[in-house]
């Protein structure tokens, strides 16, 4: 049994360094001697990109915690008219890419759009520049990037015990009382691993930061390398945002403790009854957050796809579904079967500092854009070939770049996280005694993993593949990299058209981007539906 603990731990091991090589590779940039462009960037640029990325996140992560927090305690616990239909709506903005919302704000709220000129024609009053100060950018990020915390709250809700709460009524506390003594303090882990998974999606995102011209570390990753074509200096930039991450991971874990957060009384009751004007007020509530954050939105660019579908469908955009769709469905598979391994109870247990060092390093790839996770591959891929004819070989160059391959192997450690999170969160919820009756039963480790492991974690591992198929059908630059050649998608589409100001054409992938994404979240709330 020993030996058989110490070569799974090997190749468990083995797995988390793979994930995470290109975090290595961007992380062993201070290895190289800086030059004089570096010099510059510190000098100049760090100060301010350390100043906006901080209330960047500051105000990102308020919004996100007290938007998602209170839709999903709303959702569960107070029955309200529409509350059915508006809790699997609320996981809609999902399917929204964050630069998609951006380029639909942007066309509805700038001078020249419809909400300005009407302001202007109607009103009177005068222009005003939506890129200026922090709030607009902030906005569109809590609208696109509340989910994640709604989710992972509203889970937890769902197995809050209403026993508590009703005990709360009887000692006289009042509905605000309960929701800020008894639910919230049961929820906030699940609300920290929201707000976690947020920062670090925000810390990624170039798409939204380089339309509204906001300086942060990603747009001057992307300067770094786009512009002065130093790779080294990107990774090194890079690498902050890896530094950065491990506080926040550590942070989150600090809070957490050694508690476990489980509970087998899962109620259907909802203790809270909201009628006449109270439910209509939130009823408004709610449905106005969906409308923001993604019926406008799409409506918006439905109108603008019925203006140009004429002239502009042709049979490449099917070519373009298919190919987001076979890369959405194998990354997805091929990541949240390596998250689950990782994040198996018995495995878990008996991990080393080193082990457990390994598997959280391989979970910071989502702290990384998407361009510098490719680089860092690239770069990998580079040093094999150098170190290969070094010693009278051939180069690899040839055979990785440009292939599917390195395309999925850079969504796996980039998106690793979110599936490794939710599953491992899946894991925590199992007692021990499940695993000492089947161990006193005869059970094997592998009937023990399949027969209970599995079957209790499956909600997790579901909820981490939707949210890893989402993200992958969104992710721009690792695709723009990386794809072998003539290999387009949607979100290539997208970004090609809107970065040449037509809007109205690139409504078109947009709508069908978002359309797949709010099939996939369809499907999740079927199968989450399923296992209550």
């Amino acid at each position: 049994m020993y030996r058989v603990l110490i070569k799974s731990n090997i190749w468990v091991g083995l797995l988390s360094f793979v994930v995470a090589l290109p975090i290595l590779v961007v992380g062993s940039a201070w290895l190289i001697p800086t030059g004089e462009l570096w010099s510059h960037f510190a000098q100049t640029l760090l100060p301010e990109l350390i100043t906006s990325t901080a209330i960047l996140l500051v105000g990102v992560a308020i919004g996100v915690s007290v938007l998602g927090t209170v839709l999903a305690y709303l959702v569960v616990m107070v029955d309200f008219p529409g509350r059915r239909w508006l809790e699997w709506a609320l996981f809609l903005p999902f399917a929204v890419p964050a630069y998609v919302m951006a380029f639909v704000y942007l066309g509805v709220f700038d001078y020249s759009g419809y909400v300005q000129v009407w302001l202007r024609e109607f009103i009177g009053l005068p222009g005003f520049d939506i890129r200026a100060g922090h709030w607009a950018i902030i906005l569109t990020f809590i609208l696109v990037f509340y989910p994640y915390v709604y989710m992972m709250a509203r889970a937890s809700f769902k197995r809050q015990k209403v026993r508590m709460i009703e005990a709360g009524k009887l000692l006289g506390a009042n509905p605000l009382r309960v929701f800020f003594r008894i639910s919230v303090p049961l929820a906030r882990p699940a609300v920290a691993a929201g707000v976690l998974v947020t920062l670090m999606e925000t810390l990624a995102d170039f798409g939204v930061v380089s339309l509204f011209n906001y300086s942060t570390f990603t747009t001057a990753i992307y300067s770094a390398w786009g512009d002065f074509r130093s790779i080294e200096v990107a990774a090194q930039l890079a690498s902050l945002l890896v530094l950065f991450s491990f506080f926040l991971i550590y942070f989150e874990r600090k809070a957490r403790g050694k508690a476990k957060y489980y509970s087998t009384d899962v109620s259907h009751i909802k203790p809270y009854q909201a009628s006449g004007l109270i439910g209509w007020l939130i009823f408004l509530f709610v449905f106005s957050i969906f409308m923001l954050a993604f019926a406008m939105p799409i409506l918006q660019i439905i109108v603008w796809s019925v203006d140009v579908i004429s002239q502009e469908w042709s049979v490449k955009y099917l070519n373009y579904f298919i190919s987001t769709g076979i890369l959405t469905l194998c990354a997805a598979v091929l990541t949240v079967f390596i998250a689950t391994i990782l994040a198996l109870p018995s495995q878990r247990k008996n991990n080393s500092k080193v082990l457990q060092m390994l598997i959280r390093l391989s979970t910071l790839g989502y702290a990384l854009p998407g361009s510098v996770m490719a680089v860092g591959l690239l770069y990998a891929v580079q040093s094999i070939s150098n170190i290969s004819i070094y010693f009278g070989g051939s180069s690899i160059n040839h055979i990785f770049f440009g292939s599917v391959a390195l395309l999925l192997f850079a969504y796996v450690s980039r998106f690793m996280a979110i599936a490794f999170n939710s599953a491992n969160a899946s894991s925590e919820q199992i007692k021990p005694v499940y695993e000492q009756s089947a161990k006193l039963l005869g059970a094997s480790r592998l009937r023990l993993i399949w027969q209970v492991y599995l079957p209790m974690m499956t909600p997790g591992i579901l909820a981490g593949g939707l949210l890893v198929a989402v993200d992958v059908m969104k992710e721009l630059p690792a695709t723009y990299l990386l794809r072998p050649f003539g290999w387009d998608t949607l979100a290539i589409r997208v970004y090609e058209l809107s970065a040449e100001g037509l809007f109205e054409r690139a409504a078109i992938p947009a709508f069908m981007m978002v359309l797949f994404g709010a099939i996939l979240m369809l499907i999740f709330n079927k199968l989450d539906r399923s296992q209550l």
